[in-house]
């Protein structure tokens, strides 16, 4: 039996067992268990399982931290669970459901998130390719050359269909037709559609006006549109005879939400997520700097409750997709290098040559996996506590500078040793200052303030 089958047959176990798991997912770094019973989760065995960095709980969802070894785990989990376990809307439902009424935002934060992370790898390889492209450019290639025009429109596909890769998500994720729901929301990115408020004066279906939308970079209708169309196939189910179902079930659905969605839920959809992400863009047109600070001090408190791809999807996204740039969400970027010269810092002022090496080993880790930096955020920064708070000062220093400087990315990823070509143009050089400036603070101050070496025992 492989680490990897152990590892996952320990997290299975501990999660109350196969019986006790409803759904189960994967983002980057983290495995994601739903559960019937939180009770039955012994969530201090889980987080003492050699290999487990942390387990955070989330709108009644478990989100195991394992770092660059999740994809593995999570097959072999999938092949201890079987066919028992999956992904459907009800059963996320009724696990909600139990949570009390407090928890919503848990609740919506945890939808976002499990919708937008099947579609994290996309958006990593979009950004890879589009910085293959601008290095190429940096090293002599001609921008004209047609090879490079290829790689920068592959790399900005992600973000003209914006909706469909949402729309897909969001149909495995609600448990409705996926073919059907990507003809449904296809229909809002279909230039023969939005060519119709071109030609005519005014649309109107049935007599009712319809709003003259860019959904380009919308997030919201995409899911609304899944989520109905998953509810008309559970109606349609129990009305319909058996023998109708494949041909009306599609048909009526589709009929059914596609006037609901370029009428009503779309526009409304739209103005939803407009109306989110301008509270991040008042706050840059107000002050940069103080968005800046904002944003790069609490970012890496947002990733421990996984709000931060709901962010990503609902603002750094679609800001690229109408923009081209985005320069709000990006000023995190300098806390990410926090996180690292933190752990240097552990590994400087430590006296235990055991804490020593894994501060040193786990910072180095976070770097040259492209600035992953869960393994030292969770190996060392949040378990002695100081460095992590020297992390959201230096991250708010860092990202007051780089918003001050204006600086920007052509796309959602991580900056890092490998994406560093994306963040190229307008504030770049404020960017590296921001990012020396806040890692220089935070390995000072963690330095400083030192560690309860203790905590290793």
């Amino acid at each position: 039996m492989s680490k990897y089958r152990d590892l996952a047959q320990s997290i299975v176990d501990c999660a109350g067992g196969i019986d006790n798991i409803k759904e189960m997912s994967h983002c980057m770094t983290r495995l994601r268990l739903g559960v019937n019973d939180g009770n039955k989760v012994d969530k201090a065995a889980l987080e003492k399982i050699d290999g487990v960095m942390r387990v955070v709980v989330l709108g009644g969802q478990f989100q195991i931290v394992l770092g660059g070894i999740v994809d593995e785990v999570f097959e072999e989990a999938s092949k201890i669970v079987g066919d028992k376990v999956n992904v459907t809307h009800e059963a996320i439902q009724e696990n909600l459901d139990e949570k009390p009424k407090g928890k919503i935002v848990d609740r919506l934060v945890s939808l976002l998130s499990g919708i937008v992370s099947p579609i994290i790898p996309a958006m990593l390889a979009a950004g890879f390719i589009t910085a293959l492209a601008k290095l190429c450019v940096l090293a002599g290639v001609d921008e004209a050359n047609t090879t490079i025009q290829v790689l920068t429109v592959a790399g900005d596909v992600l973000y003209g269909f914006f909706p469909i890769f949402i729309g897909w998500s969001a149909a495995r994720y609600f448990k409705a037709n996926i073919a059907v729901t990507l003809m449904v929301v296809g229909l809002l990115v279909y230039p023969n559609f939005t060519n119709l408020f071109t030609t005519y004066e005014s649309v109107s279906f049935l007599g009712l006006p319809v709003t003259n939308v860019y959904y380009g970079s919308s997030v919201l209708p995409a899911i609304f549109a899944a989520f109905l169309i998953a509810k008309m196939e559970t109606l349609l189910r129990k009305v319909l005879p058996n023998a109708l179902r494949s041909i009306f079930v599609p048909f009526l659905s589709a009929l059914v939400v596609t006037p609901l969605m370029i009428v009503v839920i779309g526009p409304i959809g739209v103005w939803g997520g407009e109306l989110f992400a301008n509270l991040f863009r008042s706050a840059y047109s107000f002050s940069p700097i103080l968005a800046g600070a904002i944003i790069g001090g609490i970012w890496q408190i947002l990733i421990i409750f996984g709000m931060h791809i709901a962010i990503l999807g609902l603002v750094s996204t679609p800001n690229i997709a109408m923009y081209g740039r985005d320069t709000i969400i990006m000023t995190h970027a300098p806390s990410l290098i926090c996180q690292i010269t933190a752990g240097l810092a552990v590994a400087a002022k430590a006296k235990n040559p055991k804490i020593k090496k894994n501060a040193a080993t786990l910072a180095l880790t976070s770097f040259f996996a492209g600035n992953v930096i869960e393994p030292v955020m969770y190996g060392v920064n949040l378990k002695y506590r100081k460095p992590f708070i020297a992390v959201c000062i230096g991250g708010a220093i860092g990202g007051a500078i780089t918003g001050a400087a204006g600086a920007g990315t052509v796309a959602a990823v991580a900056l890092s040793l490998y994406t560093f070509p994306v963040y190229l143009g307008a504030g770049f050089g404020g960017l590296m200052l921001g990012c020396a400036v806040g890692g220089l603070v935070t390995f000072v101050l963690t330095y400083i303030m030192g560690i309860d070496e203790s905590e290793e025992v």
